[in-house]
């Protein structure tokens, strides 16, 4: 029976300090349950020139009534409403003016009473600009195999290979037999373009464009360089 009693004593002791531990708790919050929003699905990043496009699936939680995108160490932001809590639909924001270099991006959900939910993080985004494309170069015409003329005032230009995942093309520019500006273009998976109306000793200007990671949402263009000429 003594037992028993110190058992019952231990447990109203166990219970009352539960009660006090919560007690206090409640006065920390201000007596308001602490209530996180639910979480998108999917958070992705497809980089562009000084700007980039975030990508999510919404939660399926109805009271989410906007979305709080945070950069530059938490020193910008954005708010966008949310349109609905479809997780099948996709929704995107693009922030342009970010500097380049390797962001951290955070986004947040909000529901209509202020509550915020946990931060979710796309941490080393790099930001591309004009740093990168300083780095670039025209694709190289292949000095093995020299420009071919197939006919009066038509030549087959040949090109070394290039780099299939982030070239997208190279343009060749060059004024034909008329004075009349010509631009022709061969993408990264070809070797070789002809040009038509050639006059003897035409300059042709390379300027290629490149992407810097797949599914980038800009291209980034080389600066012309006059390194063909056609004799």
């Amino acid at each position: 029976m003594k037992h028993r009693s110190i058992l019952a004593l231990l447990m109203a002791c166990a219970f009352t300090g539960c009660m006090k531990d919560e007690d206090q708790y409640k006065d920390l919050l201000g007596n308001r349950e602490i209530i996180y929003p639910g979480l998108v699905s999917n958070l992705k990043a497809y980089q562009g020139n000084l700007r980039i496009k975030l990508q999510w699936n919404p939660s399926p939680d109805p009271s989410i009534t906007k979305y709080v995108i945070y950069w530059n160490n938490n020193a910008d932001s954005m708010t966008l409403k949310t349109t609905g809590s479809n997780t099948q639909d996709s929704v995107s924001a693009v922030i342009s003016g970010v500097a380049e270099y390797v962001q951290n991006f955070v986004l947040y959900t909000f529901d209509g009473e202020g509550n915020r939910s946990i931060g979710q993080s796309l941490s080393g985004v790099r930001i591309y600009g004009p740093l990168y494309v300083s780095s670039l170069t025209n694709r190289i015409v292949d000095a093995a195999r020299p420009p071919v003329l197939e006919a009066p005032g038509t030549y087959k230009v040949y090109f070394s290979p290039a780099d299939t995942l982030l070239n997208v093309a190279t343009s060749l520019s060059y004024t034909d037999a008329t004075q009349q500006l010509r631009t022709a273009r061969i993408d990264a998976k070809t070797d070789s373009v002809t040009l038509e109306q050639v006059p003897a000793g035409a300059k042709v200007a390379l300027r290629s464009t490149y992407v810097p990671v797949p599914r980038a949402i800009d291209t980034f263009t080389v600066a012309y360089s006059d390194t063909l000429t056609l004799d």
